[in-house]
């Protein structure tokens, strides 16, 4: 069987910004990311333990998802840039479309590292790549 989930992120207005698929691959998954409204810059990305989007803080989603020995989590991300880059053929910023592989991040439920277990997962954006504020929210909800 293939894993797969989706996710709608939202803004701390509860407005939709973007959407992620996320497909089982191997030993991880692979994130497919659409978003829409980012001013250009970095962002910081991560897992969080629990599927809930309370806006405007999204603290509902709790902490970070997957804590490891050395203290760092599986459901980490590199921060995400979205570039100041205009489009040849409309004239507007360009939106970010990018696709991001987590090791140890699975969504198989038969599986110690699944980010849909009882209470779900959420992928929270913070406003910079050091973290910060919580920015945007999107539940991952299996994919049927």
């Amino acid at each position: 069987e293939v894993y797969q989930a989706e996710g709608v992120f939202i803004n701390s207005e509860n407005i939709r910004i973007g959407t992620v698929d996320i497909i089982e691959q191997g030993n991880g998954s692979n994130f497919r990311l659409h978003l829409d409204t980012l001013k250009p810059g970095s962002y910081a990305m991560h897992i969080h333990e629990k599927g809930s989007c309370d806006f405007p803080d999204f603290l509902s989603a709790g902490g970070h998802h997957g804590l490891r020995e050395d203290g760092s989590f599986y459901g980490d991300f590199h921060p995400i840039y979205v570039k100041n880059e205009l489009s040849q053929y409309t004239g507007k910023l360009k939106k970010y479309n990018e696709t991001k592989f987590l090791d140890n991040i699975h969504l198989s439920p038969d599986s110690n590292f699944t980010i849909l277990d009882s209470d779900g997962s959420s992928i929270i954006i913070h406003e910079s790549p050091n973290g910060g504020k919580r920015i945007a929210c999107a539940v991952i909800n299996k994919k049927y």
